[in-house]
């Protein structure tokens, strides 16, 4: 005859406890690990409301690598930013783009990537980021950009190009007369 072994109410109780407090810990690990590589967590502060507006900047270049001429330069641009809540995008009356931009409270980032044609078997592929802080007449920073190779354009690619640039908001300093073209 198979005999019954018997628990005590206090060790069955032991193990419903033991489960729940071993399910918390899984899920605490699991929520960690899903937030692992994001940051703090805590989101950035909105742009602030002045950000928003129509800005011209200027470039000065400061090292160039790649030694293709003016057009493989951070070039001189209008552009517009609108500002949705946290969100920041960039356009240009002159061209029909826009273009992606973050902002981290202290630092405006952006992000222009475009294809240069130079000859009918290479074109250059161009991807500039410019990274700015706030001042009196609008922002200012650092722009690099890196020109890679697409098709047989010789050698030298990649290569980069850097320099300082200052953006003016228009709202608060004139601007040139606009000209695209």
């Amino acid at each position: 005859m198979l005999k019954r072994t018997r628990r005590s109410a206090s060790l069955g109780a032991l193990s419903f406890g033991t489960i729940l407090i071993s399910a918390a810990t899984l899920l605490s690990l699991v929520a960690a690990m899903a937030c692992q590589g994001r940051g703090s967590g805590v989101l950035p502060p909105p742009p602030p409301k002045g950000l928003a507006g129509n800005y011209q900047v200027t470039y000065a270049t400061s090292t160039d690598a790649c030694h293709l001429g003016v057009v493989v330069q951070p070039v001189d641009r209008f552009y517009s930013i609108q500002v949705n809540g946290a969100s920041l995008s960039l356009s240009s009356p002159c061209i029909f783009a826009s273009w992606p931009a973050t902002w981290d409270g202290t630092v405006i980032t952006i992000q222009y990537n475009w294809t240069q044609v130079s000859s009918s078997t290479c074109s250059w592929q161009m991807n500039e980021v410019d990274t700015g802080t706030l001042d009196p007449v609008g922002f200012s920073g650092d722009a690099s950009l890196t020109v890679s190779a697409i098709g047989n354009c010789g050698s030298g690619l990649p290569c980069q190009v850097h320099s300082t640039f200052t953006a003016v908001n228009c709202a608060n300093t004139p601007c040139k007369v606009l000209a695209c073209g």
